[in-house]
């Protein structure tokens, strides 16, 4: 059996909102006969913040990407973890990454204390955290590799946005210099919007940002001056602020971040099964094994209707809908290739920086099987096309 070489450790600075706890001294190395991995650290916090959520990620190329799988982890990870010195993680890199032989590893580890600020009202903390993002049952082509990435905190609609969101702000926004495609759709108050194309999402959040006394984060050019108000404009990157306080789609990252709810690796935000007690989709039991049913059951009418927003629990972040009821657009330009590109895997990705035919939605719906419900299924469309299955829900800094 050959050995893993000892691996070295890197510490990457992630902006919080108060003092951070400080990891260092990483040291970790393969255990002597065996496919388990010994990582030991030390963790202090001058606010003294306890307990600590931890998370681990691995590079092998030498800290370009961390797309090595890190799933099966015990000791001091995860939530709960108390301050102190020669902390203690055991990863199984025979599970994880069996077969492997590399001289180029190295280790990444953010502890988080959960410090955050008050939430603006029906929005959520999603923490700074390490995740593996992905596909990690391999059943999805374009969802792999699986590959760490850092991604810092942020607030998130606990909901998509619904009919009673969108009339207030889109109304207010007639009025104030901008335009849509369409005006929406909706099942009722307390349902989301449906029939919204890209443009219209992109709009939407500025004129939300400026009803509320915020900067906005969308531009018509890289210069950043003119508010993105009107027409359909093939915004990139370099047209976006993202340092404003403002509201905006969230990258895909982001939502599969959040999507998960602090669960790494399973299929759906709460596990690798799914039934119609638990998400608004077309279940179909005979086609996939980890569909519970019953068959071609969805909210309503036999796959005619959205859910209220708030019909299924939550997942752990305090988030509904992440799988089933509308499409959720976000952001990013769609590459069917993107997450084996080395940029995929830098701090804080935004997507493909050059322009794609498609923009990315996640989450599935009302009409889609559990399939699309997964936390890493990813779809695309032109972002100029509206859909009855289609919606969204917004993210901003602080």
């Amino acid at each position: 059996m050959q050995s893993l070489p000892v691996l070295l450790a890197t510490l990457v600075a992630v902006p919080v909102l108060a003092a951070p706890p400080v990891v260092s001294n990483i040291r970790a190395a393969q255990r002597a006969g065996t496919h388990l991995v010994d990582i030991y650290y030390d963790v202090a916090d001058a606010d003294g913040n306890s307990p600590l959520t931890v998370y681990v990620a691995v590079s092998a190329n030498g800290g370009v990407n961390f797309n090595v799988p890190v799933f099966t982890l015990t000791g001091a990870v995860g939530p709960g973890v108390t301050l102190g010195s020669n902390q203690h993680i055991v990863w199984n890199a025979g599970t994880d990454w069996p077969g492997q032989f590399n001289n180029q590893c190295q280790v990444k580890i953010i502890a988080d204390d959960g410090t955050a600020p008050p939430a603006p009202t029906g929005m959520v903390y999603i923490p700074a955290v390490l995740f593996q993002m992905g596909d990690t049952f391999s059943e999805l082509a374009d969802a792999m590799p699986v590959h760490g990435v850092s991604v810092s905190a942020f607030f998130m609609d606990k909901t998509d946005v619904t009919r009673e969101m969108w009339i207030d702000v889109y109304n207010w926004a007639l009025g104030h210099g901008y335009s849509f495609d369409n005006s929406g759709s909706y099942a009722g108050n307390n349902y989301p919007v449906q029939t919204v194309n890209w443009f219209d999402a992109v709009k939407w959040c500025n004129a939300r940002s400026e009803k509320n006394g915020q900067t906005p984060c969308y531009y018509t050019d890289a210069s950043q001056t003119t508010v993105y108000r009107t027409e359909q404009i093939a915004i990139n990157n370099d047209c976006v602020k993202w340092t404003a306080n403002g509201y905006r789609l969230p990258t895909e990252t982001e939502w599969e971040k959040a999507a998960r709810g602090g669960l790494g690796g399973h299929r759906f935000p709460w596990g690798d099964t799914i039934s119609a007690s638990q998400a608004n989709y077309y279940s179909q039991p005979s086609s996939y094994a980890y569909d519970l049913g019953p068959a071609g059951q969805t909210y309503g009418q036999n796959g005619q209707n959205t859910s209220p927003v708030n019909n299924y629990a939550p997942n752990g972040y305090g988030l509904y809908d992440m799988a089933g009821n509308v499409w959720q657009w976000c952001w990013d330009w769609y590459n069917p290739t993107w997450y084996g590109q080395p940029a995929a895997s830098a701090d804080n990705p935004h997507g493909p920086p050059t322009a794609q035919s498609y923009r990315v939605l996640r989450g599935g719906s009302w009409d889609h099987d559990a399939y699309s419900a997964r936390c890493a299924s990813r779809f695309s469309y032109s972002p100029s096309y509206a859909n009855y299955k289609f919606g969204f829900r917004c993210v901003r800094g602080f």
